[in-house]
């Protein structure tokens, strides 16, 4: 018998994982590299960049893997027991983050959709399965 629960958590999880590596990645590139190698992901020619931009790229880099290691947190101690709370709060929380990343990175072309891919695949198998083991058994509160 398939157990929906933990594949949402699972879902959930990689979101997670994805999230606080490209957080890692994003903060070595601008770290070791220089914030104009950080942002040249983003399609930046490599120009000179003001000075704070690199204090901005390590700040986006924390906000990403914070939000990664919180959804990773619930799918972990919430998703993975079937939690209904545990789903609504990382639903949410992984919808939110998706919206910004549609709003200021995919709609202005500094990311593609097939790059963001993975992150709606994995956040998908988290709400859908998430959701059809909550529908399943709705006793877990």
């Amino acid at each position: 018998m398939m157990n929906y629960a933990k594949l949402g958590a699972i879902g959930f999880g990689l979101w997670g994982l994805l999230h606080i590596a490209g957080a890692g990645f994003i903060l070595f590139t601008a770290i070791f590299d220089g914030p104009a190698i950080g942002y040249a992901v983003y399609g930046h020619d490599g120009t000179h960049l003001p000075g704070a931009t690199g204090a901005v790229l390590a700040y986006f880099s924390y906000l990403l893997a914070l939000s990664g290691a919180v959804v990773l947190g619930v799918a972990a101690k919430m998703n993975w027991s079937n939690s209904q709370a545990g789903l609504a709060i990382n639903t949410a929380s992984v919808a939110l983050v998706e919206l910004g990343l549609i709003l200021f990175l995919i709609v202005p072309g500094y990311l593609s959709l097939f790059e963001a891919l993975p992150g709606f695949v994995f956040f998908a198998m988290g709400a859908i399965f998430g959701g059809i083991a909550c529908k399943r058994d709705p006793s877990h509160a």
